[in-house]
This record gives C-alpha cells, structure tokens and sequence, in this order.
C-alpha cells in the first residue's frame, strides 16, 4: 500500500511537470504524453441507513438498533356506509274541475305542507348535516298570470334560520309553458329527518305556496291550466349523520398495500425477534365485526407469499364503536400483539415483503340497533387498520444485498478522455459484522447495469470480540480490470454501482450497532493522456 501510494505521488509530480514545461515552450500544437498514475474516483460510506432509512431507526442507549415502522393497510370511509342519492321530487298543481276560476292579485290559492321522504337504502336517519350539496328548485307555469311560488323546508336550518326559497314565473299556456329555476346551496345546513311530528326517519318536511302576484292582473284558472314544481337535491355530502344504519355486511375487495421497509434489500434474513401490532380504529358509532380472508406477505422480486397465521384471521374480530364528543368524535381502538409465540410473523416479515394484501368483510351493527337509533358518522370519520412492525436488528444474513450508486470524478471528457484503461482498486474497511462480496457494475441514469466489471471480490468481516460486536473494523482491498471500452462507457454515464452481498460471521445472530459502517473508496490507476483533453 505504502508503495502504491509513494509511485501516485511520484507519477503526479512527473505529470505535473510535464504540463508546466508543455505550457512554457512555443509550439503550433501541444505535444502527448503517456503516464501511468492514479486518480481517485468514488469515496463514500455504507451505513445502517442504507439498509433501512434512518427515520424508521430506533437507536438504544447501548447503540443497538431496531426498526419501528408503519404502514396503514386500508382506510373505510363513510361513502361505503352512507350514500344520499341525487333525489328529485315532483309537485304538481290543477283544478279538479272544468272551472273557470278566478284569483285576485296577491292570493294565495294554494298551500300544500307536506312531507319528503328519502330512499337510503336501508339507512333510518334522525338528523343530517350538510357539508356540502345543493337544491334545486323550478315552477313551471301555464297560468294567464305572474305567480310566485314558495318553497320552504320547516324541518332544514342553517345557523337557526329555516330554508325558504322564492321563484317568480312569467305567464304561460298550456301549449306554451313558462320556466324559470334558480339553486342554493346546501352547505351547512340541518336536516331534522323526523319530519314534523318527530316520529318518523328519512323524512324532510317540505312547505310549498303559490301566490299570484301584488301588482299584477287577476289569473284565470280551468282544468287546461297547471303549475308543476320540481324539487331536485344532488350531490350531498354529509358533514355529520345519525340514525340507524342498519345491519350490512361491507366488502373490503382485496387490494395490496406497498411496502417500502425493504426496497433496498434483497436475500435472506433470520430475524431473532419480531413483534407486530395490528390496529384497527373505529371511528364510526356503530359496532363492527371484521372477518379477515387473508393477510399476505408478498415479495414481488422473488414471488414468495407468506400468509399470517393468527387468531385474528382464523376467527372474527369485534370492533368497539367511536365515541360522540358533539361535534367531534373518540376513535376506539382494538389492538392486537403479533409475535413469535402466538403467531408466524418472523417468517411474515423475513420474507421481505414489498407489499401486504389483504381481503376482508366488516358487518356493520351485527347486533342490530343496539343504540336505540344514536348511530353516528362525521364526514371525517373511518375504520382505519395501521400494521405497526419492531425488529431489532439482531439477525443472521445470507447473501443479503445492498447497493449504491455513485458518481465517478474522471480526468477528461467522455468525448476524448485522458484516461485511456487501466485498473480499479476497491480500497474498504468495514466495521459490520458481515464478510460481503462486492461486484462493480457500469450503470446508467435509470440504474440499469450496461456492464459489469469482473471479477469482483471478497471483503472481510470485521473483527469480532467475545461479546459478537465488532471490536476492530478490517481493511481489504480489491483489483477490478478496466477495459477501453468498458472505460468508454463509464466515461459516458459517469456511474458505478458497488453491490455488496453480506453474510453473517460465524453461525447465530449479531446485533447491529448505530455505529456500524463500512467505508469504501475507488481509485483508478492507469494510463493517463497528457494534454489529452483533460
């Protein structure tokens, strides 16, 4: 090593030389010269952050490390159990004889205080906030006269005053109506569904009137003459509903959710221990009972699935109800403990899982209306299932693979380079209690491999103490051969990937420490072009 370095100096020194003198002399054009040197390339380090991302590390106080992570499964929202369908609802208005019949300016001819019930499906609802919505409202004339119709809802309120709307439609005929519409929206406002009695369920009450207009000609009605009112409300969403919602079974369709804890590895690991939760938050008021059809570990690389074995998916699960705070809601929340003993998590999560699918049925008030009616939902609310993972980092690993990709510092330019082939030398020390082999490999901006470099190496373990930790980090060294071609392409993308593949030292399992780290440095010694275009 010691010569290695002594010749770097000496050839970049002569180098130097050579350049200085070149720059001195009067020539047309500048001579070449050929010397052999070593330039360093790439200096970077591999650390238990480039196993996992050090925002998932839990550090102890003796330096050993574990993984927390968290990853929400599915998420249930309250459009799976409440849906308010766009409803439209038709008023019409006649004589029920031949008539004629006459109406001074301003009567009022007739007042009908009626009810809306709504169709939701299955759904038995005493009170709905609107968060967002609107109603439509259009009168169609085909009287000889102006006519004002009024539209109120007694049983809807926004900030205590009741919902009224006016519309004021021009004369028409029979063969040639008039129509006129106008909407408002339904944003904040209450919906008492008990209807005017507060007795009944999906029920509005509704008032319409119509007046001939103040300042207008007498109407004349027949049985040839109509008004028709066409009441229409769309796109509800609801802030906050209660009521019964009956009992129903919702499917949860199989789906997978991505899991980035292992992106970057691949191999095999023997975890010491393993210990998962599995939350489910209710935040709906209503009991639930979950049924889980399966739980997968799936690694996408290799194609294995693990499928976890529990009481949980071999028995239904019941749900706790949220808790109504008037205005906001108490999530409950049901727990349950994953590990070695009661359950095959370790080979769950050994398998290195890219994504965890599941499928399951969740029934919604199994006992019926216990609640005598107080079931609740805010706009807000979900039953939520979170899978929360901790693993020491105490393991046996075999073959695990981490890589990184660096940039190269090169002499030159990739359309004339100055250095021209030679050899590179993997100069490591690692402080991790693995041996690792370590492959080179020429990759492009999309990390694709466009050459690999032979024939790689073996890097030692570092030493171990009594105790299974690393004592002392260990230095080895590894020569790859670089060819004018291969050195052509590097120059063209400027990145190598350093893949290192770890196996445990000796048998058992070492626990990994924050400090831990293996430090790697590139160089490149070879023929270099002076006043090439370097």
């Amino acid at each position: 090593m010691g010569e290695r370095v002594t010749s770097f100096r000496v050839a970049c020194l002569s180098a130097l030389s050579l350049v200085l003198l070149a720059g001195c002399r009067k020539e047309p054009s500048a001579p070449q010269w050929d010397v052999d040197l070593v330039a360093p390339l790439i200096t970077t380090s591999m650390t238990i952050g480039d196993i996992v991302p050090d925002s998932l590390l839990s550090v102890g106080g003796d330096g050993s490390v574990s993984v927390l992570y968290t990853t929400q499964l599915f998420s249930l929202a309250l459009d799976t159990v409440l849906t308010a369908p766009d409803t439209s609802f038709r008023y019409g208005y006649g004589l029920p004889f031949p008539g004629p019949v006459e109406f001074q300016p301003g009567a009022t001819f007739t007042t009908d205080n009626d009810v809306t019930t709504f169709e939701l499906d299955g759904l038995q609802l005493r009170e709905l906030k609107i968060r967002s919505g609107q109603v439509d409202f259009a009168v169609t004339n085909m009287m000889n006269g102006t006519i004002i119709g009024d539209f109120g809802l007694p049983g809807a309120s926004l900030n205590g005053a009741p919902f009224a709307l006016q519309q004021v439609v021009p004369p028409g005929t029979p063969s040639a109506p008039s129509t006129l519409s106008s909407a408002r929206a339904l944003d904040g406002y209450v919906f008492d569904m008990r209807g005017p009695d507060h007795n009944a369920v999906n029920t509005l009450a509704t008032a319409l009137s119509y007046t001939t207009a103040q300042n207008g000609s007498s109407v004349t009605v027949t049985d040839q003459d109509s008004l028709i009112a066409l009441v229409s409300y769309h796109d509800i969403v609801p802030q906050y509903a209660t009521g019964y919602f009956g009992t129903r079974t919702v499917a949860v369709e199989p789906d997978t959710s991505v899991l980035d804890l292992f992106a970057n590895v691949s191999g095999t690991l023997d975890l010491s221990q393993v210990t998962a939760r599995l939350k489910v938050r209710n935040g709906i008021g209503v009991d639930a009972r979950a049924t889980l059809q399966y739980l997968r570990s799936i690694n996408a690389s290799t194609g294995t699935t693990v499928d976890l074995v529990h009481p949980i998916t071999a028995h239904p699960i019941n749900l706790d109800r949220a808790l109504d705070l008037g205005g906001s809601f108490l999530p409950a929340e049901n727990a349950f403990t994953l590990t070695e003993a009661n359950s095959n998590i370790d080979a769950f999560v050994e398998n290195l899982p890219s994504g965890i699918a599941y499928a399951l049925d969740i029934v919604i008030d199994p006992l019926g209306d216990v609640s005598n009616g107080h079931d609740f939902l805010y706009y807000e609310s979900r039953i939520t299932a979170d899978l929360e993972v901790e693993i020491p980092l105490r393991l046996s690993a075999t073959d695990l693979v981490l890589r990184k990709t660096s940039t190269v510092d090169l002499p030159g330019t990739a359309e004339g380079h100055a250095l021209q082939y030679g050899t590179l030398h993997l100069f490591a020390t690692n402080g991790f209690p693995f041996s690792a082999q370590v492959q080179l490999a020429i990759v492009d901006a999309a990390d694709q491999v466009l050459a690999t470099l032979a024939p790689g190496g073996t890097i030692a373990s570092g030493a171990l103490g009594p105790n299974g930790l690393v004592t002392t980090p260990v230095a080895s060294a590894i020569d790859v051969v670089l060819s004018a071609e291969q050195l052509d392409l590097l120059y063209r993308t400027g990145l190598i990937r350093i893949t290192a593949a770890f196996n445990t030292a000796g048998t058992g399992h070492v626990q990994l420490l924050n400090s831990y780290r293996l430090d790697v440095q590139l160089t490149a010694e070879g023929n270099y072009l002076v006043n090439g275009d370097e």
